[in-house]
């Protein structure tokens, strides 16, 4: 989704609104007039296929048409799954909730998903960080915008909600991914029978969180249900299959040339 457009901060928005205002009575400078253009070209930009995307989909075409997958395993991704219980028991205890994790899948035209928390007006979704300078304690926007998508696709699966929330957590490590990182750092040290007493509880205990209260360990965001960016998600989609379906005839043609 990096092709869609970024909508106007709120500051733009008051500045477009000024811009326009002047202009309806005649009293906008020709610097105003190059900044209100700019603005106006940034409301109304359309959604494009990035090379990125295009990327990304020759891959996936790749793995349809050799009946092949490449698995995406890490250690990020390998915590997250470990932990995910852990991630919601931890807000549970910390909130006073009784959430309890969704086991349904939602799929449209457009999407599919499986949500973590499905309220009735609320869907919740868990991530967990790798580690304490991971865990976005101070950030005030999301710091992923990949998760912004990604829950405005779980809204437009579920019509009648207009909010959902992001959840960030931070618990401990599982043993066997700590075990993992110590082997890396001897590997990568040099060390052969094991990592010095010193540092191998620094990894523990950058890895382990008993000593840091729960309260601190959640970091909560909010983010609205966006028509708009649905909307240009969707066209997005419709690109990338229309792309999809370029790279078919490409291939029939190298074919024929075999």
């Amino acid at each position: 989704m990096k092709g869609i457009p970024k909508p106007l901060t709120e500051s733009q928005k008051e500045t477009l609104i000024g811009l326009l205002e002047k202009q309806s009575i005649g009293k906008i400078t020709e610097k105003q007039t190059i900044t209100l253009g700019d603005l106006l070209k940034k409301k109304n930009a359309k959604p494009i296929l990035s090379d990125g995307a295009k990327t990304y989909l020759k891959s996936i075409f790749k793995d349809e048409i050799f009946n092949r997958k490449k698995e995406i395993h890490n250690k990020y991704l390998s915590k997250g799954i470990a932990v995910e219980d852990d991630n919601i028991n931890q807000y549970n205890e910390v909130r006073g909730t009784f959430l309890i994790k969704n086991e349904v899948r939602y799929e449209n035209e457009f999407f599919t998903g499986e949500m973590d928390i499905e309220e009735e007006d609320e869907i919740i979704d868990f991530k967990s960080s790798w580690d304490y300078s991971t865990f976005p304690l101070f950030e005030e926007e999301v710091p992923n915008e990949d998760y912004e998508y990604q829950l405005q696709a779980y809204m437009d699966l579920r019509p009648n909600v207009k909010v959902a929330k992001l959840v960030y957590g931070l618990v401990d490590t599982p043993d066997d991914l700590i075990l993992d990182e110590k082997r890396r750092a001897a590997w990568k040290l040099g060390f052969i029978d094991g990592l010095p007493e010193d540092l191998d509880e620094e990894i523990t205990k950058n890895m382990t969180y008993a000593d840091i209260p729960k309260e601190a360990r959640i970091k909560e965001f909010i983010i609205y249900r966006d028509e708009k960016t649905i909307v240009q998600m969707k066209e997005m989609i419709v690109m990338a299959r229309e792309y999809l379906n370029s790279l078919t005839t490409t291939l029939a043609t190298h074919l024929k040339l075999i």
